[in-house]
């Protein structure tokens, strides 16, 4: 099986954030795999672990982000990949959705895991959007 994992960088949950104008000062911050998609991670590797095949990791993001993708592959994920997004200003919901399903566009694969939701924003609107945008073809539901 082909299992590709989506995981996001977020905060330390046993970081101090401290607050500046109402924005989080990330200076100095220490960051982690979002713990929802750890949980995804998880379970990506049960289920090769069971059918076999290879689990990638992904994340859209800026160099630093690649810390977070090595402590996945230390997990057990086989292969890592940064989509890199540091020329983007503003990246939200759906600039991340879009540039995943690009992404995915030209792959073959068996199962899209995410996390259910971020502990930065807590919207849990990547997974949805992407299997929303991912038109299946199993059926004539998604055409219509």
């Amino acid at each position: 099986m082909d299992i590709y994992v989506i995981i996001k960088r977020t905060f330390d949950t046993e970081e101090k954030i401290e607050l500046a104008d109402g924005q989080i000062q990330n200076e100095g911050a220490n960051y982690i795999i979002n713990p929802y998609d750890e949980y995804a991670i998880e379970e990506a590797i049960t289920v090769r672990d069971k059918f076999g095949g290879e689990v990638t990791v992904v994340t859209v993001g800026t160099e630093e982000a690649e810390k977070e993708l090595r402590t996945a592959l230390a997990m057990g994920c086989d292969k890592a990949v940064l989509i890199d997004s540091e020329e983007l200003e503003d990246q939200d919901q759906t600039t991340t959705t879009d540039i995943l399903a690009k992404f995915f566009e030209d792959k073959s694969f068996d199962l899209i895991i995410a996390g259910n939701v971020s502990i930065d924003n807590g919207t849990g609107q990547i997974g949805p959007r992407l299997a929303e945008n991912r038109h299946c073809s199993c059926c004539n539901h998604c055409q219509t």
